[in-house]
């Protein structure tokens, strides 16, 4: 079973994607997964790869980022083995926990399939960055690749995994909810061809209330401001550069008050049947507003003066 669309829905991070995926979960013909596999848009990942490899060229600089590549991806293919400490203060071992060999058959077999075509030769060699410890160390080499050439391969990848998690849940359709799949819009239109994207859009001043509680964020409120601000101005970098029928921009504060019009509007965009069972999830906790009692006077000027360019964009005033 081949996924008929793929919907990326993304957001600047505590914008409603969650809430988006679990409404949009309860769909007969929908799949998802309950985490964010993040092998596409995390450094090291997928776009990273196809993003930089194309502006640099060494035999050592081939071999190097298509080595992190392959290990980036098998990393994370089975649970960490090592042991994370209970501090809260100390840093978890990279992806604990992630499985992707657990939720997309066949993972490590794409992966190598994938790497294999990035290969023009393997060669006993080694460079001074070459990893200590190794022995009879192979180097790759791969000419010189444009974006355009290196397309194709990473199509075949992201559209191999994607059949797979639909073919294992038996649906059609494959949501996916990377937080920051925005930043990398161009790279999704051009690798997933079937690809959709939904953009969720929150009052800035209650995305900001909510992001400085994080542990990935500032929690100092200036700089999460400059923070948001920054993926907010590369997101409509991005968009301006995509067709416009690859993405639709949702409020999250409309699709609370009135979710069947909301979501007759997602359906008819990614071309999906409308089922009354995504009506189906509790939304009275939605926390809109919150800023106004998380921030003092002081605090709320502060964000308006600072998010003043969202909010009037997206209609907050």
């Amino acid at each position: 079973m081949s996924a008929q669309a793929v919907i990326f829905i993304t957001g600047t991070g505590r914008s409603g994607t969650n809430i988006l995926k679990k409404i949009l979960k309860q769909h007969s013909d929908i799949a998802t997964l309950p985490f964010e596999y993040r092998f596409t848009v995390d450094p090291r990942g997928v776009f990273d790869f196809y993003n930089t490899f194309p502006a640099y060229w060494s035999p050592y600089w081939a071999d190097a980022k298509i080595k992190d590549l392959e290990s980036f991806l098998f990393s994370l293919a089975n649970k960490s083995e090592a042991k994370s400490s209970l501090d809260p203060n100390v840093t978890p071992a990279p992806y604990d926990g992630w499985q992707l060999n657990k939720w997309i058959d066949g993972y490590e077999n794409m992966v190598r399939d994938f790497i294999s075509t990035l290969i023009e030769f393997k060669y006993p060699a080694r460079w001074p960055g070459t990893p200590r410890g190794i022995s009879n160390n192979q180097m790759y080499f791969c000419t010189k690749r444009t974006k355009e050439s290196l397309t194709p391969q990473i199509q075949k990848f992201l559209t191999s995994c994607f059949d797979s998690i639909c073919q294992g849940q038996g649906k059609s359709y494959l949501v996916e909810d990377n937080t920051h799949n925005l930043l990398f819009a161009a790279s999704i239109e051009k690798t997933v061809p079937n690809g959709k994207l939904i953009h969720m859009m929150r009052d800035p001043r209650d995305v900001i209330a909510s992001l400085a509680t994080q542990r990935w964020a500032p929690n100092q409120l200036d700089q999460c401001i400059n923070w948001y601000n920054e993926v907010l101005e590369t997101w409509h970098a991005q968009r301006a550069s995509v067709k416009s029928n690859f993405y639709i921009e949702v409020k999250f504060e409309d699709l609370i008050n009135d979710p069947s019009d909301v979501l007759q509007r997602i359906s008819g965009f990614a071309q999906f049947d409308f089922q009354d069972s995504m009506l189906n999830v509790d939304l009275s906790k939605h926390n809109m507003g919150r800023y106004k009692d998380q921030f003092n006077e002081s605090e709320i000027e502060i964000l308006n003066r600072g998010l003043s360019k969202w909010i009037s964009i997206y209609e907050y005033a």
